[in-house]
Protein backbone atom coordinates (compact mmCIF):
# COMPACT_ATOMS: atom_id res chain seq x y z
CA UNK A 1 0.00 0.00 0.00
CA UNK A 2 2.85 2.48 0.98
CA UNK A 3 4.58 1.67 -2.37
CA UNK A 4 1.67 2.22 -4.45
CA UNK A 5 0.86 5.54 -2.44
CA UNK A 6 4.54 6.41 -3.18
CA UNK A 7 4.09 6.40 -6.97
CA UNK A 8 0.69 7.97 -7.31
CA UNK A 9 2.90 10.90 -5.79
CA UNK A 10 5.48 10.52 -8.38
CA UNK A 11 3.09 10.41 -10.84
CA UNK A 12 1.54 13.57 -9.47
CA UNK A 13 4.50 15.13 -9.34
CA UNK A 14 5.40 14.75 -12.86
CA UNK A 15 1.99 15.74 -14.00
CA UNK A 16 1.93 18.70 -11.95
CA UNK A 17 5.66 19.64 -13.53
CA UNK A 18 4.69 19.20 -16.92
CA UNK A 19 1.56 21.14 -16.42
CA UNK A 20 3.37 23.96 -15.07
CA UNK A 21 6.10 23.80 -17.70
CA UNK A 22 3.36 23.73 -20.55
CA UNK A 23 0.89 26.58 -19.45
CA UNK A 24 3.89 29.37 -17.91
CA UNK A 25 2.75 32.36 -18.41
CA UNK A 26 5.79 34.59 -17.02
CA UNK A 27 8.92 32.58 -16.88
CA UNK A 28 8.28 31.24 -13.51
CA UNK A 29 9.18 27.79 -14.36
CA UNK A 30 12.95 29.10 -14.99
CA UNK A 31 12.32 31.65 -11.95
CA UNK A 32 15.83 32.18 -9.53
CA UNK A 33 15.85 33.40 -6.14
CA UNK A 34 18.88 35.92 -5.40
CA UNK A 35 19.71 36.80 -1.75
CA UNK A 36 23.29 37.30 -1.21
CA UNK A 37 26.03 39.24 -2.82
CA UNK A 38 27.44 35.99 -2.89
CA UNK A 39 24.56 34.32 -5.28
CA UNK A 40 24.55 37.89 -7.33
CA UNK A 41 28.51 36.78 -8.06
CA UNK A 42 27.55 33.50 -8.93
CA UNK A 43 24.65 33.03 -10.97
CA UNK A 44 25.14 36.71 -12.63
CA UNK A 45 27.98 38.10 -12.61
CA UNK A 46 30.79 35.24 -13.32
CA UNK A 47 28.78 34.31 -16.27
CA UNK A 48 28.60 37.77 -17.47
CA UNK A 49 32.42 38.31 -17.25
CA UNK A 50 33.03 35.16 -18.89
CA UNK A 51 31.40 36.41 -22.29
CA UNK A 52 28.96 33.95 -22.26
CA UNK A 53 26.89 34.79 -24.96
CA UNK A 54 24.01 35.58 -22.67
CA UNK A 55 21.82 38.88 -23.15
CA UNK A 56 20.41 40.55 -19.80
CA UNK A 57 17.33 42.64 -19.08
CA UNK A 58 16.21 44.64 -15.96
CA UNK A 59 13.32 45.08 -14.09
CA UNK A 60 12.71 47.59 -11.84
CA UNK A 61 9.96 45.88 -9.66
CA UNK A 62 8.95 42.49 -9.10
CA UNK A 63 5.22 41.80 -10.03
CA UNK A 64 2.88 38.98 -11.79
CA UNK A 65 1.23 42.23 -13.44
CA UNK A 66 4.90 42.54 -15.56
CA UNK A 67 4.90 40.76 -18.16
CA UNK A 68 7.71 39.78 -20.54
CA UNK A 69 6.11 42.00 -23.48
CA UNK A 70 6.47 44.71 -25.75
CA UNK A 71 5.46 48.17 -25.38
CA UNK A 72 2.98 47.85 -28.42
CA UNK A 73 1.64 44.94 -27.01
CA UNK A 74 0.89 46.68 -23.84
CA UNK A 75 -0.73 49.76 -25.27
CA UNK A 76 -2.92 47.49 -27.57
CA UNK A 77 -3.78 44.69 -24.70
CA UNK A 78 -4.91 47.62 -22.32
CA UNK A 79 -6.66 50.35 -24.26
CA UNK A 80 -8.40 48.27 -27.09
CA UNK A 81 -11.84 47.72 -26.59
CA UNK A 82 -12.64 45.01 -29.36
CA UNK A 83 -13.08 41.33 -28.12
CA UNK A 84 -10.39 40.50 -30.36
CA UNK A 85 -7.69 42.05 -32.27
CA UNK A 86 -5.45 40.83 -35.10
CA UNK A 87 -2.12 42.85 -35.51
CA UNK A 88 -0.22 42.11 -38.84
CA UNK A 89 2.94 43.87 -40.45
CA UNK A 90 0.33 46.29 -42.37
CA UNK A 91 -1.27 47.60 -39.05
CA UNK A 92 2.38 47.67 -37.45
CA UNK A 93 3.33 50.46 -40.85
CA UNK A 94 -0.33 52.28 -40.23
CA UNK A 95 0.09 52.93 -36.12
CA UNK A 96 3.39 54.49 -37.05
CA UNK A 97 3.28 55.90 -40.42
CA UNK A 98 -0.51 57.33 -38.83
CA UNK A 99 1.56 59.74 -36.69
CA UNK A 100 3.00 62.86 -38.95
CA UNK A 101 5.27 64.02 -36.18
CA UNK A 102 6.82 60.37 -35.86
CA UNK A 103 6.83 60.13 -39.64
CA UNK A 104 8.01 63.49 -40.47
CA UNK A 105 11.48 62.96 -38.07
CA UNK A 106 11.88 60.23 -39.38
CA UNK A 107 11.56 60.82 -42.90
CA UNK A 108 14.03 63.21 -42.63
CA UNK A 109 16.58 61.09 -41.10
CA UNK A 110 16.07 57.72 -43.17
CA UNK A 111 13.65 58.32 -46.20
CA UNK A 112 10.15 57.10 -46.45
CA UNK A 113 9.17 54.62 -44.63
CA UNK A 114 8.65 51.80 -46.80
CA UNK A 115 5.86 48.60 -45.82
CA UNK A 116 8.03 45.87 -46.98
CA UNK A 117 11.55 47.11 -45.11
CA UNK A 118 10.09 48.28 -41.00
CA UNK A 119 13.30 46.79 -39.09
CA UNK A 120 14.90 50.07 -39.20
CA UNK A 121 11.39 52.40 -39.01
CA UNK A 122 10.29 50.09 -35.48
CA UNK A 123 14.26 50.45 -34.10
CA UNK A 124 13.76 54.37 -34.15
CA UNK A 125 10.10 53.67 -32.36
CA UNK A 126 11.46 51.60 -30.06
CA UNK A 127 14.73 54.56 -28.51
CA UNK A 128 12.61 57.75 -29.42
CA UNK A 129 8.97 56.81 -29.16
CA UNK A 130 9.00 54.32 -26.40
CA UNK A 131 6.63 52.24 -28.29
CA UNK A 132 7.41 48.98 -30.78
CA UNK A 133 6.62 45.58 -31.07
CA UNK A 134 10.42 44.67 -29.69
CA UNK A 135 11.42 44.24 -26.07
CA UNK A 136 15.23 45.23 -25.05
CA UNK A 137 17.72 43.52 -23.97
CA UNK A 138 21.38 43.98 -23.91
CA UNK A 139 24.36 42.22 -24.11
CA UNK A 140 25.83 43.93 -20.96
CA UNK A 141 24.67 42.98 -17.28
CA UNK A 142 26.00 46.02 -16.17
CA UNK A 143 22.87 48.22 -18.33
CA UNK A 144 20.43 45.60 -17.33
CA UNK A 145 21.46 46.60 -13.80
CA UNK A 146 21.60 50.17 -14.32
CA UNK A 147 17.87 50.07 -15.78
CA UNK A 148 16.61 47.84 -12.78
CA UNK A 149 17.82 50.11 -10.36
CA UNK A 150 17.42 53.43 -11.91
CA UNK A 151 19.09 55.18 -9.72
CA UNK A 152 18.12 54.89 -6.71
CA UNK A 153 19.63 54.71 -3.43
CA UNK A 154 16.57 53.15 -1.31
CA UNK A 155 14.56 50.23 -2.58
CA UNK A 156 11.06 49.09 -1.33
CA UNK A 157 10.55 46.28 -3.95
CA UNK A 158 12.82 43.53 -5.20
CA UNK A 159 14.25 44.06 -8.71
CA UNK A 160 14.04 41.48 -11.63
CA UNK A 161 17.22 40.74 -14.35
CA UNK A 162 15.90 38.75 -17.37
CA UNK A 163 18.61 36.57 -18.45
CA UNK A 164 18.50 35.44 -22.67
CA UNK A 165 20.83 32.47 -24.01
CA UNK A 166 20.09 31.37 -27.87
CA UNK A 167 20.46 27.10 -27.47
CA UNK A 168 20.93 26.35 -30.80
CA UNK A 169 22.44 29.90 -31.94
CA UNK A 170 20.06 29.94 -35.03
CA UNK A 171 17.63 32.22 -33.50
CA UNK A 172 19.79 35.54 -33.16
CA UNK A 173 20.03 37.49 -36.27
CA UNK A 174 22.23 40.26 -37.41
CA UNK A 175 20.52 39.91 -40.90
CA UNK A 176 18.19 43.01 -41.48
CA UNK A 177 17.04 40.94 -44.53
CA UNK A 178 15.69 38.41 -42.20
CA UNK A 179 13.91 40.49 -39.89
CA UNK A 180 12.72 42.42 -42.06
CA UNK A 181 10.75 38.95 -43.83
CA UNK A 182 9.76 37.95 -39.88
CA UNK A 183 8.26 41.68 -39.76
CA UNK A 184 6.27 41.08 -43.23
CA UNK A 185 4.69 38.29 -41.70
CA UNK A 186 4.02 39.58 -38.18
CA UNK A 187 0.89 37.92 -36.88
CA UNK A 188 -0.39 38.31 -33.42
CA UNK A 189 -3.89 38.42 -31.71
CA UNK A 190 -5.40 39.96 -28.43
CA UNK A 191 -7.74 38.11 -27.12
CA UNK A 192 -9.34 40.30 -24.06
CA UNK A 193 -10.67 39.03 -20.84
CA UNK A 194 -14.53 38.82 -21.92
CA UNK A 195 -13.94 36.53 -24.55
CA UNK A 196 -11.88 33.52 -23.08
CA UNK A 197 -14.82 31.85 -23.15
CA UNK A 198 -15.54 32.32 -26.70
CA UNK A 199 -11.62 31.84 -27.95
CA UNK A 200 -11.87 28.37 -25.49
CA UNK A 201 -15.19 27.37 -26.83
CA UNK A 202 -14.05 27.78 -30.57
CA UNK A 203 -11.15 25.10 -29.16
CA UNK A 204 -13.88 22.99 -28.13
CA UNK A 205 -15.05 23.54 -31.51
CA UNK A 206 -11.85 22.17 -33.20
CA UNK A 207 -12.82 19.73 -36.25
CA UNK A 208 -11.71 16.14 -34.53
CA UNK A 209 -10.11 13.13 -36.10
CA UNK A 210 -11.45 9.61 -36.58
CA UNK A 211 -9.17 8.61 -33.89
CA UNK A 212 -9.95 11.40 -31.63
CA UNK A 213 -13.83 10.88 -31.63
CA UNK A 214 -13.24 7.34 -30.26
CA UNK A 215 -10.48 8.03 -27.90
CA UNK A 216 -11.52 11.96 -25.88
CA UNK A 217 -7.95 11.30 -23.86
CA UNK A 218 -6.22 12.13 -27.04
CA UNK A 219 -8.70 14.38 -28.48
CA UNK A 220 -8.52 16.56 -25.24
CA UNK A 221 -4.57 16.12 -25.45
CA UNK A 222 -4.66 17.30 -29.18
CA UNK A 223 -7.16 20.40 -27.66
CA UNK A 224 -4.20 21.41 -25.36
CA UNK A 225 -1.55 21.31 -27.97
CA UNK A 226 -4.05 23.41 -29.83
CA UNK A 227 -4.30 26.03 -27.39
CA UNK A 228 -0.24 26.25 -26.60
CA UNK A 229 0.44 26.38 -30.13
CA UNK A 230 -1.73 29.34 -30.34
CA UNK A 231 -0.54 31.50 -27.76
CA UNK A 232 2.87 30.25 -27.62
CA UNK A 233 4.95 32.57 -30.04
CA UNK A 234 8.17 31.96 -31.29
CA UNK A 235 11.02 34.61 -31.08
CA UNK A 236 14.16 35.79 -32.45
CA UNK A 237 16.85 38.34 -30.56
CA UNK A 238 17.93 40.89 -33.04
CA UNK A 239 21.43 42.31 -33.00
CA UNK A 240 21.07 44.76 -35.31
CA UNK A 241 22.51 48.02 -33.94
CA UNK A 242 20.89 51.11 -35.50
CA UNK A 243 22.13 54.13 -33.69
CA UNK A 244 24.60 55.56 -31.74
CA UNK A 245 22.71 54.29 -28.64
CA UNK A 246 21.74 51.38 -29.18
CA UNK A 247 25.34 50.48 -29.29
CA UNK A 248 26.18 52.30 -26.58
CA UNK A 249 23.66 50.00 -24.54
CA UNK A 250 24.78 46.99 -26.31
CA UNK A 251 21.54 46.46 -27.02
CA UNK A 252 19.94 43.88 -28.65
CA UNK A 253 15.77 43.20 -29.43
CA UNK A 254 13.51 40.21 -28.33
CA UNK A 255 10.55 39.84 -31.36
CA UNK A 256 8.06 37.64 -30.69
CA UNK A 257 5.52 36.72 -33.44
CA UNK A 258 2.84 33.92 -34.13
CA UNK A 259 0.83 33.58 -30.82
CA UNK A 260 -2.29 34.75 -29.19
CA UNK A 261 -2.24 37.34 -26.47
CA UNK A 262 -4.72 36.43 -23.58
CA UNK A 263 -4.89 40.54 -21.50
CA UNK A 264 -1.02 40.41 -21.26
CA UNK A 265 -0.13 36.75 -21.28
CA UNK A 266 0.97 34.04 -23.58
CA UNK A 267 2.89 30.77 -22.96
CA UNK A 268 6.25 30.53 -23.06
CA UNK A 269 6.93 27.06 -23.40
CA UNK A 270 7.92 27.94 -27.38
CA UNK A 271 10.14 30.55 -26.57
CA UNK A 272 11.85 28.46 -24.21
CA UNK A 273 12.41 25.70 -26.81
CA UNK A 274 14.56 28.01 -28.67
CA UNK A 275 15.99 30.13 -25.47
CA UNK A 276 17.43 29.63 -21.78
CA UNK A 277 15.34 32.16 -20.84
CA UNK A 278 15.82 32.98 -16.57
CA UNK A 279 14.14 35.11 -14.48
CA UNK A 280 16.39 36.58 -11.41
CA UNK A 281 14.24 37.99 -8.79
CA UNK A 282 17.28 39.94 -6.75
CA UNK A 283 16.00 40.80 -2.90
CA UNK A 284 15.79 44.33 -2.25
CA UNK A 285 18.27 43.79 0.57
CA UNK A 286 21.52 43.90 -1.67
CA UNK A 287 20.41 46.51 -3.97
CA UNK A 288 22.57 48.95 -2.54
CA UNK A 289 25.50 46.71 -2.48
CA UNK A 290 24.28 46.24 -6.46
CA UNK A 291 24.58 50.20 -6.76
CA UNK A 292 27.98 50.63 -5.21
CA UNK A 293 29.54 47.57 -7.40
CA UNK A 294 27.99 49.42 -10.65
CA UNK A 295 29.84 53.02 -10.40
CA UNK A 296 32.85 50.70 -9.02
CA UNK A 297 32.91 48.58 -11.78
CA UNK A 298 31.46 50.78 -14.64
CA UNK A 299 30.45 53.80 -13.93
CA UNK A 300 29.68 55.07 -17.55
CA UNK A 301 26.60 53.07 -16.97
CA UNK A 302 25.50 54.65 -14.25
CA UNK A 303 21.47 55.76 -14.57
CA UNK A 304 22.28 59.29 -15.32
CA UNK A 305 24.35 58.00 -18.25
CA UNK A 306 21.72 55.56 -20.15
CA UNK A 307 19.88 57.72 -22.31
CA UNK A 308 22.60 60.74 -22.61
CA UNK A 309 25.97 59.81 -23.87
CA UNK A 310 27.47 63.12 -23.44
CA UNK A 311 26.69 62.43 -19.77
CA UNK A 312 29.40 59.47 -20.07
CA UNK A 313 31.81 61.01 -21.72
CA UNK A 314 32.15 63.87 -19.07
CA UNK A 315 33.00 61.18 -16.40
Amino acid sequence: MELFEEKKTTVRRRLRTRLQDAFDVNYAVAQVRVDSMEAFEAELLTPFLQSSGIFYRGERICSSSRRLLPTFLRKEALTGEELYTHLDARALFDFYTGNKAFTDVYTTLYGTPDPERQYKMLAFAQHYLDVSPFIDFSASLYVALSFAMKGRTEFSDDIVIYTAFDIGDDDTTADENEVNAWLSAYNVGIVRAESREEFLKLLGTRRKTESEIVNPILSAQRTLESLLNGVSPTAKLVNIPTNDLMKYQQGVFLLLNDFCLMDTAYFTKAVRQSFVIKKYVIDKAICPQLQKLLHDKAPQYRYACLLDIAEAVKG
